[in-house]
């Protein structure tokens, strides 16, 4: 009876280490499988005289006997399930389940799937996710936009549903949610570029654009934002659908330039004449990342600044007088050439001066608007509205940051 080896090529991988090393011994034992007859307990070999010589039965032997040398001088190599090989085809042909560690052509988007955990199917070379973890207290949905609040286990972003109202950071947002995040500290991935699918997209028309909402957090919009909401572009529509809707994620992330508007609506009655002093601020028209504090305009971070200020003198006679701007920082440095002066010689009339200059400026430097008059009788002051036009403040500073 004729007994072959059969063996196949996983079990050669098993202790050979590359894919040269698996061929050759394929065809080693391709020529041992056409022994006659050969059996792992005993050796019977037939010679008689229609079928074999001695001499061809001992070259059958002497193979045997190299192959099997061959076996035992080939290294020692753990069976780790590890496969060398020149290329991986995987069927083109659908379907295929989904699961967790496996991997399979998507002919729809013509690249590999890749299963995940929560059910996610990441679309390789087509998608990016961030490990995120959740800590707020509530399950975080699929298509939330979040941002990240802080640094959880193993060096893990923790994430929050992010509202773009400017009270928190441009640089702050992450991306989209491509899963339902349950909490208690479990993680998960955030869509930082590519696909979320299975949205409720019906509020939108497809290719819209949306942005981070300022009112609902981790919500959408497809109404751009603006100041002192943060304006953040992060995706667009692709399919409208009450729960089958997708979007394409690309979030542009762009660093915030600060601003701000103070007015001073009191006025000021100067002490005494020749004399330094501070113009105070008591309101603000608008403002981000820059505060009045009393005569202090103070930014929260680094950068170049336009200070834009005008203020309004009057005079209670008419003899000529002058009146001072300038700018002093963090209530030490007076900036040099940066004064200007007006006159005014007219009984109850006005002058406005305006003084303009750049900063640059470090987070919590601040700037203080310096005045002073060589009259006491002209002053820094304010006039109410009247029934055909609107209050002229005593004080107008408008702070722009132009470069990060």
């Amino acid at each position: 009876m004729v007994q072959k080896l059969n063996l196949t090529r996983d079990q050669f991988a098993s202790f050979l280490q590359d894919h040269e090393q698996i061929k050759q011994f394929e065809r080693l034992f391709a020529t041992v499988d056409t022994i006659d007859t050969v059996t792992l307990d005993e050796i019977s070999i037939s010679a008689g005289n229609a079928e074999a010589s001695a001499n061809d039965a001992l070259a059958q032997i002497t193979r045997i006997a190299d192959a099997l040398e061959l076996l035992t001088q080939a290294p020692l190599i753990e069976n780790n399930n590890s496969i060398t090989t020149d290329y991986i085809d995987f069927d083109g042909t659908p379907p295929h389940v989904d699961r967790i560690r496996r991997m399979a052509w998507n002919p729809s988007d013509q690249t590999l799937d890749l299963g995940m955990e929560y059910g996610v199917i990441q679309q390789i070379g087509q998608e990016t996710y961030a490990r995120v973890e959740n800590m707020t207290g509530v399950a975080i949905p699929n298509g939330t936009v979040v941002g990240f609040v802080g640094v959880g286990a193993n060096n893990t972003l923790s994430v929050a549903p992010y509202l773009a109202d400017g009270t928190t950071p441009t640089l702050y947002i992450l991306g989209v949610m491509t899963h339902d995040l349950p909490d208690s500290g479990e993680v998960g991935y955030c869509n930082v570029w590519g696909h979320v699918r299975n949205l409720d997209t019906s509020a939108f028309s497809a290719g819209d654009i949306l942005y981070a909402s300022p009112t609902v957090a981790g919500d959408f919009t497809n109404v751009k934002p603006t100041a002192p909401d943060n304006v953040i572009p992060l995706a667009a529509v692709l399919k409208v659908g009450a729960a089958d809707g997708e979007i394409f994620v690309r979030p542009t992330i762009e660093q915030e330039r600060y601003y701000g508007e103070f007015y001073n609506t009191t006025g000021v009655t100067p002490v005494a004449a020749n004399t330094a002093y501070a113009l105070s601020w008591d309101g603000a028209t608008i403002s981000d990342g820059v505060m009045a504090t009393g005569s202090q305009i103070e930014v929260s971070e680094s950068g170049l600044f336009q200070f834009n200020a005008r203020v309004q003198f009057s005079s209670s006679n008419a003899n000529t007088k002058s009146a001072w701007l300038w700018w002093k920082l963090n209530g030490t440095t007076t900036y040099s050439n940066s004064a200007v002066i007006g006159t005014l010689s007219t009984n109850n009339g006005y002058v406005v001066l305006r003084n303009s200059q750049f900063f640059s400026l470090a987070a919590g430097d601040y700037i203080e608007l310096m005045w002073a008059v060589d009259d006491t009788s002209l002053a820094p002051t304010n006039v109410a509205a009247t029934a055909f036009a609107p209050a002229a403040p005593c004080g107008l500073i408008e702070v722009t940051q132009i470069q990060q």
